[in-house]
């Protein structure tokens, strides 16, 4: 089961997911995401995985495509965090935005990788 919601502001489009990104949800995510994009007319978008506790190959293919086309990932748990990182591998990419529960500012991988 995954639950999607839109945050829609005049700062950002927020997709916030609950549960598991797999399976015919994945799919459904897509749609939200296709759908919801085609009206933010150049706001930037982030999807909020901090509740999200699995993510299946499909999952991943699909975070790997949503950063190719500038959404920002954030994950709150280490497991969900390697599976993110690990999609954008995979897809050619190299940047992902980190945030805590306990630090909601935390550098993302993009700042440290600038730091090298």
């Amino acid at each position: 089961m995954l639950r999607i919601t839109l945050h829609d502001s005049a700062r950002e489009l927020r997709i916030k997911l609950e549960g598991k990104l797999s399976g015919p949800w994945v799919e459904e995510v897509r749609q939200c995401w296709q759908t919801a994009s085609s009206t933010t007319a150049g706001r930037p978008i982030s999807l909020d995985l901090s509740d999200v506790d699995f993510v299946d190959g499909g999952g991943q293919a699909l975070l790997s495509e949503m950063h190719r086309q500038g959404v920002r990932c954030k994950a709150a748990t280490p497991l969900i965090q390697a599976l993110v990182d690990e999609g954008i591998r995979a897809g050619g990419c190299a940047t992902v935005e980190e945030q805590t529960a306990a630090s909601p500012d935390a550098p993302s991988l993009s700042d440290r990788s600038r730091d090298r």
